[in-house]
């Protein structure tokens, strides 16, 4: 009997035990490749989704308030262009659109919230039950405003006469701001040296036309512009204008009775017109709108008249009333002067609503501002700028054209910035004539000497003056810039520009 054995072999019996292993192993490996490439798609369609959501909302929002088909037909098209197409807007399905939704919302006058949301299928996923996803993104967008100049009421250069005026034109909330100056355009053939760089074709002028050359530099024909905003609550809104036309004046500075300081002629008068727009849908560039609400008469010169019985000497004038007015839009009131003479009028501007209660309609300038001052003592302080604490840490640049000229014998005078606390900003300052060659600069305190001993610093020059606003800046219900004019008195026809450098349209974030 044979007791020696051969041993058992047992791997037989565990022949293919590994392969279910393997196979879960297999089946796990490839879930999470499926995973990881469905992650991978929807974060990709997430991101293109943000996209469009980004651009959808910085489509839209420029068109807030006035105008909503626009906000709803470019945040649409934003989106579209994109690759996503739209079916429903709130909800509400819009002909030819799409699978994907989009929803939206007006956060303030210049903020518009975009939600888009839509349905991801899936590849691999879908072995495990999950054929699809659904994906949603937000975005908020704002425009800035244009940097509001000159008032913060209802009405625009108002002072002397007219001050006395303001009751009777259901105007008298605005006799709580002190202004200092007129609005002001001169006439097309006025030299450019008189103080407005805008308005005027002639870099010298006499009476037979422009002389010394074409202001190619600054001449915009079209005139000023100033923003109208009305707030929630009104049925109506008037446009007024006082001393709407040029009135050839018997002292330049001051005319016996008036007590105005309303400027005189130079080389005859100017033909005036005034026009409103309806709602600028790029409140940065006022000078694209193209709907015209209204317009005055074309205005033309009037001349001495001791009986005061001119048509618009010494009175307010109606533009023209809209009614339902869109609340807090910016309407447009151009002001134009005409014609192949010289002179500078001088003029106020007032808008009356219904009811006429507070709050009350804004008047300002947008860009730039031509202006009289008509101080007749000390330092005149004069509203230059609105600058709202959403600009804290960027560039305000101001620019000031033949500013400060006091040509008393032997007077000096200051141009100085204000901050709305009263302190005196630092800034970098050049001065260049209008051949665009430097002659100036300096740093430090925002006070520059602008005439020595009657010698004016840059007559017929820009002064420009770069001003970093602090990264703390704030400000609450006043946030008006001022500039304080130090001229014992005398009087000065200029023009002043105002804006923030930096991207008007942004995104911010999601409230």
């Amino acid at each position: 009997m044979n007791i020696l054995r051969k041993p058992r072999r047992t791997h037989d019996s565990q022949k293919g035990a590994a392969l279910p292993f393997v196979a879960m192993l297999f089946v796990l490996l490839l879930g999470i490749a499926a995973f990881a490439i469905d992650l991978g798609w929807l974060y990709l369609n997430g991101a293109r989704l943000q996209r469009a959501a980004d651009s959808s909302a910085l489509a839209g929002v420029v068109y807030l308030p006035a105008d909503i088909p626009n906000v709803v037909n470019k945040a649409v098209d934003g989106a579209g262009a994109n690759g996503w197409e739209i079916g429903t807007v709130n909800g509400v399905p819009i002909g030819g659109g799409g699978p994907d939704d989009l929803a939206w919302q007006q956060l303030a006058d210049n903020k518009l919230e975009v939600t888009l949301s839509t349905t991801i299928p899936t590849f691999f996923l879908k072995i495990l039950g999950f054929e699809t996803f659904d994906v949603t993104r937000v975005a908020t967008a704002e425009y800035i405003k244009p940097v509001p100049m000159g008032s913060p009421s209802a009405c625009f250069g108002i002072g002397g006469f007219a001050t006395s005026t303001l009751a009777a034109a259901n105007l008298s909330h605005c006799a709580a701001y002190t202004m200092n100056f007129w609005a002001a355009i001169n006439g097309p053939h006025t030299a450019k040296e008189q103080g407005d760089p805008f308005a005027v074709e002639c870099i010298t002028a006499n009476s037979g036309g422009c002389t010394g050359g074409a202001n190619t530099a600054d001449y915009r024909p079209s005139g000023y512009y100033y923003g109208i905003e009305v707030p929630a609550g009104k049925s109506s809104f008037t446009v007024r204008i006082f001393d709407a036309a040029f009135y050839d004046r018997a002292n330049f500075q001051t005319e016996t009775g008036d007590g105005d300081g309303l400027g005189g002629s130079a080389n005859g008068g100017a033909t005036m017109q005034y026009f409103l727009y309806a709602p600028d849908s790029t409140p940065q560039n006022p000078q694209d709108n193209s709907v015209l609400l209204c317009s005055s008469p074309v205005y033309t010169p009037e001349y001495q008249d001791g009986n005061n019985s001119l048509t618009t000497k010494n009175r307010w004038r109606n533009l023209c009333t809209i009614n339902n007015p869109a609340a807090d839009a910016i309407y447009v009131l151009r002001v134009q002067s005409t014609g192949n003479t010289g002179g500078n009028n001088s003029y106020s501007i007032g808008v009356v609503t219904n009811s006429n209660s507070a709050p009350h309609a804004r008047v300002y300038a947008i860009n730039d501002m031509s202006i009289f001052t008509n101080a007749n003592a000390g330092t005149a302080i004069v509203y230059l700028a609105e600058v709202d604490p959403i600009h804290a840490g960027k560039i305000l640049q101001l620019s000031f054209y033949d500013p400060g000229e006091n040509l008393q014998p032997g007077a000096d005078a200051w141009v100085e910035v204000k901050m709305p606390s009263g302190t005196t900003p630092q800034c970098d300052w050049v001065s260049k004539n209008n051949s665009g060659t430097q002659t100036g600069s300096g740093s430090g305190n925002c006070r520059i000497k602008s005439t020595t001993s009657a010698v004016p610093a840059f007559n017929a020059q820009w002064l420009t003056a770069t001003i970093e606003i602090p990264d703390n800046y704030t400000c609450t219900t006043d946030c008006f810039w001022k500039m304080h004019l130090d001229m014992a008195g005398s009087q000065d026809r200029t023009t002043w520009t105002a804006k923030v450098i930096g991207n008007p349209v942004r995104l911010v974030p999601n409230e």
